[in-house]
């Protein structure tokens, strides 16, 4: 071997530290054509090798990295960081696809300046980001503005020259086979991406796909992780729910057996739902039904309109019994137990209802029986007032009430009457009650308050046989006349309706107030026009039998002022308006007037 060759062999030995001293050999001569061409075909691949080795070494600490990302985010900005240094371009970007608008979206960018290109969206299959991220293994453009081997949309164009790209180069990623989107540098001069670095880009894509894929994959485990905790939780709290609702149980069931009140079955849910229940009517239930409550034979929870409660109501079919309010809104096992509470409400308040049913029933015999006795049947009935804290010969309140659904009021009443003392029965469409203490105005506030519109008269009464028929009768009497005149609330003593009242009563308000416009109207309209008394002129003159000077003294006025006020009402209703039968129907009229005018005034006739 030559002594050049020698010294050639030595050079390429000394790896990068020999090359200079290559170059002077080969720059000296003397070496044969083929020599030379051979060192430097073998001078390329070590070169090409070196760069292998040294994308090698990039990849794997790219990989180390990407891989150990703890998200989504944190490697999608790993990848567009690693690959920018890796291919030395002024930007690196991904986008992920989203198939159902057909479109591919840049999701994460590294070295993008402008905000209208890192929200850049576009149809798969347009552009090289559309083309890479729709299929194509691997796209990319020296000028994109200019190169037309690939659809263009205006749009994008512009964003694409407000950034300043030129050149791009694409590669698609693949997860499990699926085309998710594309990884990609850009560079804002012309540049052609040598095969070595459409290679690195690609390999990169495939390490970013595998990452994504893991990524997904550590999703996918962590949603079937939190679904098993979940589940087991949820296990565990229908555990503890049952034995829950295994104490509810038999502490309902020791409720239903002892026959308790519908108080003392609230008592044992608020226990056992930790928060204070009431036990509610049907009467209590208006003020908390809304318009579109519905009215269904099942017990669902329901919030109050004001949120202050939650309710639960007890149904028998369609009827509605009576509800639960517990205080507050519930959690989703505590309405569960509430629920639970409803299903108890109703075979309570059934049972009780069957006792009730028979009470009421004895109830109306008692005050029929009190209403028709005689001195000789008075003992056996007295006999039966005690279980009613109803002593014979003592003082009692008898009381009468008009109003719709008397059936309900009655049934509110039970409560009441069982706590105070006293009876009651429905008889022509009027609900009578004998109580010691109960008072006309305490049934109508009550009335009231579950916004009932009433008439009720009330008199006070000894436990007697005559005392009680003249009351029952009375109050009766009132109440009826009471509705016939479209009066509502509590009978002033003062309004002694006498015989007008017994008539009054058979008569329908419709035809009632037909009497009255009939015979008074010539009156009250002048009276309303002029501003003049002649109506109560005329009553005056009526209740003192025609006498001018105790008309007159009534009054308040001369006896001629009079005679003359007697004058202008013969004009008005003609002369013969207090004599006869006229008189009668006058006086009458004049009455209920009056009777109307003192309900609505509130004071006496």
């Amino acid at each position: 071997m030559s002594d050049r060759l020698r010294d050639l062999v030595l050079a390429f030995a000394g790896g990068a530290d020999g090359a200079s001293q290559v170059d002077l050999i080969l720059e000296a001569g003397g070496l044969d054509d083929d020599l030379v061409q051979a060192v430097s075909h073998l001078r390329q691949e070590g070169r090409r090798a070196r760069r292998q080795r040294e994308a090698a070494r990039i990849l794997v600490d790219a990989a180390t990295l990407i891989t150990g990302a703890r998200d989504m985010d944190e490697t999608l900005e790993l990848i567009c960081r690693r690959t920018r240094l890796l291919l030395d371009s002024d930007m690196a970007y991904v986008s992920l696809n989203d198939l159902d608008q057909g479109q591919t979206y840049i999701r994460t960018t590294d070295g993008v300046l402008t905000s209208a290109y890192r929200n850049l969206r576009m149809p798969l299959g347009t552009g090289i980001l559309g083309q890479a991220a729709g299929g194509a293994t691997v796209s990319q453009t020296g000028d994109y503005l200019k190169d037309p081997s690939f659809p263009h949309i205006p749009s994008v164009d512009d964003v694409v020259r407000e950034e300043g790209v030129v050149s791009i180069l694409a590669a698609t990623l693949r997860v499990r086979g699926r085309r998710i989107g594309a990884l990609l540098v850009a560079d804002r001069r012309q540049r052609t991406y040598t095969p070595d670095e459409v290679d690195l880009l690609t390999q990169t894509a495939g390490l970013s796909a595998v990452a994504l894929s893991r990524n997904e994959e550590m999703r996918d485990l962590q949603a079937a992780l939190e679904d098993l905790t979940a589940a087991r939780e949820e296990i565990e709290s229908q555990n503890l729910l049952l034995g829950r609702l295994g104490r509810l149980d038999q502490e309902l069931f020791s409720v239903l057996r002892e026959e308790a009140s519908p108080a003392e079955l609230a008592e044992v849910i608020g226990g056992a739902i930790d928060t204070e229940v009431k036990a509610l009517f049907p009467a209590d239930l208006p003020a908390h039904r809304t318009a579109n409550d519905p009215m269904v034979s099942e017990h669902p929870c329901q919030d109050s309109p004001n949120g202050m409660s939650t309710l639960v109501r007890a149904f028998a079919g369609h009827r509605e019994l009576g509800a639960l309010e517990a205080h507050g809104s519930l959690d989703r096992d505590q309405r569960f137990l509430f629920e639970r509470g409803a299903t108890a409400l109703t075979a309570l308040l059934l049972a009780q209802e069957r006792g009730w049913a028979t009470q009421m029933q004895q109830q109306h015999r008692l005050v029929k029986d009190l209403e028709n006795s005689s001195t000789e049947t008075w003992r056996s009935v007295a006999g039966r007032l005690a279980p009613h804290r109803l002593q014979e010969g003592g003082t009692v309140r008898v009381l009468a009430v008009r109003t719709d659904q008397l059936q309900d009021t009655r049934m509110g009443l039970r409560e009441l009457l069982a706590r105070r003392g006293g009876i009651s029965s429905i008889r022509n469409e009027v609900l009578r009650v004998i109580s010691p203490d109960l008072t006309g105005q305490e049934l109508h506030e009550l009335l009231v308050s579950r916004d009932r519109s009433a008439a009720v008269c009330e008199r006070e009464a000894l436990l007697m046989p005559e005392d009680i028929r003249v009351s029952l009768q009375g109050v009766q009497r009132t109440v009826r006349a009471m509705a016939a005149l479209n009066i509502t609330g509590v009978a002033d003593p003062r309004w002694d309706l006498g015989l007008t009242g017994l008539a009054v009563a058979q008569l329908p308000p419709a035809t009632v107030d037909r009497l009255v416009h009939r015979a008074l109207e010539p009156l009250l309209g002048y009276d309303r026009q002029h501003g003049t008394e002649l109506t109560h002129t005329a009553w005056s003159f009526l209740e003192c039998d025609g006498r001018v000077s105790e008309a007159a003294e009534r009054l308040h006025i001369h006896p001629n002022t009079l005679r003359q006020r007697v004058g202008r009402i013969g004009t008005l209703l003609g002369e013969d308006w207090h004599q006869g039968s006229r008189r009668t129907d006058l006086h009458l009229a004049l009455r209920l007037h009056r009777v109307q005018s003192a309900s609505r005034n509130g004071g006496a006739l």
